[in-house]
């Protein structure tokens, strides 16, 4: 097996090509997060508006009815700035490499743009704990793996109980992302068995993604969202504590907003360098966006319970 050290070979004679990392890049579910009207995004954020129905439905009335006043409510959502952290390449490290290392880091950027926004969206859109009726947040109750209880098809049914509650008006916008562990834990769930005599209509036997099913569309990402023992929603990019657990975050995609500006490449060429005894370029890639749920309604999450 080859030995993997610090640095980059310099010699002429060597195979280009980069070895594979092995990170998680998959975002597919942002497609499905709703954009931002033009005309609604300012220098400060998007506004939003919604009436309060309070309109009375009477059957067989007989006196005068009294009109009333149908109030709003507005939403607004602030901009944030996504930043990579810069990476310098001097001309001393790159003379003699058999590939453009210039280039690579430029994919690299690219690549923890993709991830960190990725993430990021997660964890704006799950709820902040179990206290909202409006965005429900229950625990597992499967067999014992390790620390943590299974997910089981019946609490996915459990749930979509919790949602169907909720009364979205477009039912074919229920989305759910599920963490590595609970699709593993309906593949193997014996209760799937007995309510989809063929597999193949719960989940694909040849690839293993679950299939959408109960009204939810489902997604995979081994990235998740995790919350602690108390039901709190773990702090962003925060290290896990032995209670801690993954959740597989559910969102109705009409209470969701995503928007990106066009990003900044940000460089200094070293060509510019004229005090350094090894010119160095610097890079980094910069952007602004609106992302959140626009309302505290409609999103959920499915947490491992504690064994």
């Amino acid at each position: 097996m080859g030995q993997t050290t610090g640095g980059l070979f310099l010699q002429q004679y060597v195979a280009p090509q980069l070895l594979e990392e092995f990170k998680n890049y998959k975002d597919d579910f942002i497609g499905t997060l709703k954009g931002a009207p033009a005309s609604a995004i300012t220098a400060d954020g998007i506004r939003f508006n919604r009436l309060v129905n309070n309109v009375g439905f009477y059957v067989n009335n007989s006196t005068n009815f009294t009109p009333t006043t149908m109030n709003g409510e507005k939403v607004f959502v602030e901009w944030e700035k996504y930043d990579t952290s810069p990476t310098q390449v001097t001309d001393a490290e790159v003379r003699s490499l058999a590939f453009d290392k210039r280039a690579e880091v430029r994919v690299k950027h690219s690549q923890a743009l993709k991830i960190g926004i990725r993430n990021h969206v997660m964890w704006k859109l799950a709820p902040e704990d179990s206290t909202k009726a409006g965005m429900p947040v229950m625990r597992t109750t499967g067999e014992t793996v390790g620390t943590r209880k299974r997910l089981t098809f019946r609490d996915t049914v459990a749930f979509l109980e919790k949602v169907k509650a909720l009364n979205l008006p477009i039912e074919d916008e229920l989305y759910m992302i599920l963490c590595r562990e609970h699709v593993s834990d309906l593949i193997v769930d014996k209760d799937s068995a007995k309510f989809f005599a063929d597999s193949r209509i719960f989940f694909d036997s040849a690839t293993g993604k679950v299939r959408s099913i109960l009204g939810f569309k489902f997604f995979e990402n081994n990235s998740a969202v995790a919350y602690d023992q108390t039901g709190n929603k773990k702090p962003e990019g925060s290290v896990l504590a032995a209670t801690d657990r993954n959740a597989s975050l559910f969102y109705y995609a009409p209470n969701t907003v995503y928007h990106l500006n066009e990003v900044k490449v940000l460089y200094k060429p070293e060509t510019i360098d004229t005090r350094s005894a090894d010119p160095t370029s610097e890079f980094r890639l910069q952007t602004y966006g609106l992302v959140d749920r626009i309302l505290d309604y409609g999103v959920g999450a499915i947490v491992s319970g504690i064994a």
